[in-house]
C-alpha cells in the first residue's frame, strides 16, 4: 500500500485520482523530465522514477480491474473459463499495444519539441507570451486607475492623422483647453465636441483612456458621452489571453503550437491596434 502511495505522490497526485488523471500527470512531468528536454544530470533519474510509479498504478489498475476466474471441474465451465482467459488475454494485449503506443507519442513528441526549442520560434514565441501577460495586468490595473482629471473650456481640436498605404486617416483629435493642457480623444466622442463648449473628463494612468465625457455646448446644453473606454472590452482580452495558454498547457501540444502561432504574429498586430487607436 505505501508502494502505491509513494507512486501517486511522484506524480503529483492524490491516492483517489482516476486513471485518466494518472496519464495526464504522467505526460505533463514526463516532457518537463525528458532526456531530449531537460539536460540537467537529475533529470534522467527523475523521468525513470515517474515511469516505474507510472508502470506500477497501470500494473495495480489491471489487477484490480481483471475479473476473478472461478476453477470448475465441469467440462462446460472450463470451457468458459477458457473463454474468459482468452478475452483477458486480448485485453491484456492491447493495454500493452497502447502502453507502448502512447511511450512512442511521448517520445516523438519530446524529439519534436526538442527540435522547435533550438529555432529561432521557441525565444519568440515565450517571449510574446510573457509580453502579452504582462500587457494584461497593465490593462487591468488601468482599469482602475482613472486618476488625471480635466475640465476646462475647450479653445482647439486638432486632428492627429496617420498615412496608411497613401491614405491619411484620422485616428483622434488633440483636444486643447483654455489653460494650455491638452488631452488625446478618439474620432467619435471628440464629433460631439466643439470649441467654446465647458468639458470634464477623467484619464487613466497608463493608457490614457477616457471612460466618460461630460460635455455643456455652447448652447448649455448638458450630456455624457462615452470614451473609447478600451479595458472593458472582452474580445480584446480574450485575443491578447491566447498566448498565455501556453504557460499552462503541455508545450508539445496543438494548443501550445497554435497558441505560439499567435503570439508570434496576432500579439504584436493587437497591442499595435490597442497602442494606436
Amino acid at each position: 500500500m505505501e508502494r502505491f502511495r509513494k507512486a501517486y505522490e511522484i506524480l503529483e497526485l492524490s491516492p483517489d485520482a482516476s486513471l485518466g488523471q494518472v496519464k495526464k500527470a504522467y505526460r505533463r512531468l514526463a516532457l518537463r523530465y525528458h532526456p531530449d528536454l531537460n539536460s540537467r544530470p537529475e533529470a534522467k533519474e527523475k523521468f525513470i522514477i515517474l515511469k516505474k510509479a507510472y508502470d506500477i498504478i497501470l500494473t495495480a489498475d489491471r489487477t484490480f480491474n481483471q475479473e476473478p476466474v472461478i476453477k470448475s471441474s465441469s467440462r462446460k465451465s472450463r470451457d468458459r473459463d477458457k473463454e474468459k482467459l482468452s478475452k483477458q488475454e486480448a485485453m491484456s494485449r492491447a493495454r500493452e499495444k497502447l502502453k507502448r503506443y502512447e511511450e512512442i507519442r511521448l517520445q516523438r513528441d519530446a524529439k519534436q519539441f526538442a527540435r522547435f526549442k533550438r529555432t529561432l520560434y521557441y525565444p519568440w514565441t515565450m517571449g510574446m507570451s510573457y509580453f502579452s501577460l504582462i500587457f494584461i495586468i497593465l490593462i487591468l490595473v488601468d482599469a482602475f486607475t482613472v486618476n488625471i482629471v480635466h475640465s476646462g473650456y475647450v479653445v482647439s481640436k486638432t486632428p492627429i492623422t496617420i498615412e496608411a498605404f497613401g491614405v491619411e486617416v484620422t485616428t483622434g483629435y488633440s483636444v486643447g483647453f483654455k489653460d494650455g493642457s491638452n488631452v488625446i480623444l478618439g474620432t467619435r466622442p471628440a464629433n460631439n465636441i466643439s470649441e467654446a463648449s465647458y468639458i470634464s473628463l477623467a484619464e487613466t494612468m497608463i493608457f490614457r483612456d477616457v471612460p466618460k465625457i461630460h460635455i455643456v455646448n455652447k448652447n448649455f446644453r448638458e450630456f455624457s458621452v462615452s470614451g473609447f473606454n478600451k479595458p472593458p472590452y472582452l474580445f480584446f482580452l480574450l485575443f491578447i489571453l491566447v498566448p498565455v495558454l501556453i504557460l499552462f498547457v503541455d508545450r508539445p501540444s496543438a494548443v501550445f503550437y497554435s497558441a505560439g502561432a499567435f503570439a508570434r504574429y496576432g500579439v504584436i498586430v493587437f497591442i499595435l491596434s490597442f497602442l494606436i487607436f
